[in-house]
């Protein structure tokens, strides 16, 4: 029978690294745990993302101009003069605002452009229209949009609808 002899120091050494091991467990528990709790902590702490509120595209407005169309306090801003209306007043067949941009779905402004509802690929049907030709009974867009006030030229100007999309 083999009997092992073990030697003082090297039991001596085993203990110690078995402790060094046990104390970097320690510490690398303590760190890790210190992490997940600041990333909670952080993460709770940051304002949630409320998304965009999508903004209703005013009769006539080109849709990057969307954001200029959304009345704050009940307000709206003329976009190059600066002038501060109601509202209500917009698109109400009356020009309030030197630039004529709270009137772009009307022909109230001499100086108005009516930005069709559905751009056509083929270039025979305008992009816009001057706010003179809104409401005078010829479909001038594509599809239409600008007769909007008689009930038998929209119906009409359907028919337009399909050569929105033909090509020249």
């Amino acid at each position: 029978m083999l009997v092992f002899k073990y030697d003082k120091q090297v039991f001596l050494f085993t203990i110690r690294r078995r402790r060094l091991c046990v104390a970097t467990l320690i510490v690398c528990g303590i760190f890790i745990s210190y992490q997940f709790l600041i990333h909670y902590f952080l993460s709770n702490q940051r304002p949630k993302s409320r998304p965009e509120p999508e903004l209703a595209r005013i009769r006539g407005s080109h849709v990057q101009e969307g954001l200029f169309y959304a009345p704050v306090n009940g307000k709206f801003t003329c976009i190059k003069s600066g002038e501060v209306i109601s509202f209500q007043q917009v698109n109400d067949n009356y020009c309030d605002c030197a630039d004529s941009s709270d009137e772009p779905g009307t022909n109230a402004c001499p100086d108005g452009l009516f930005h069709c509802g559905i751009i056509s690929a083929n270039p025979k049907y305008p992009k816009m229209v001057p706010s003179s030709k809104v409401n005078d009974g010829i479909c001038d867009c594509c599809d239409g949009s600008e007769e909007y006030e008689v009930q038998h030229l929209l119906e009409m100007c359907k028919g337009a609808r399909k050569r929105c999309l033909e090509l020249p």
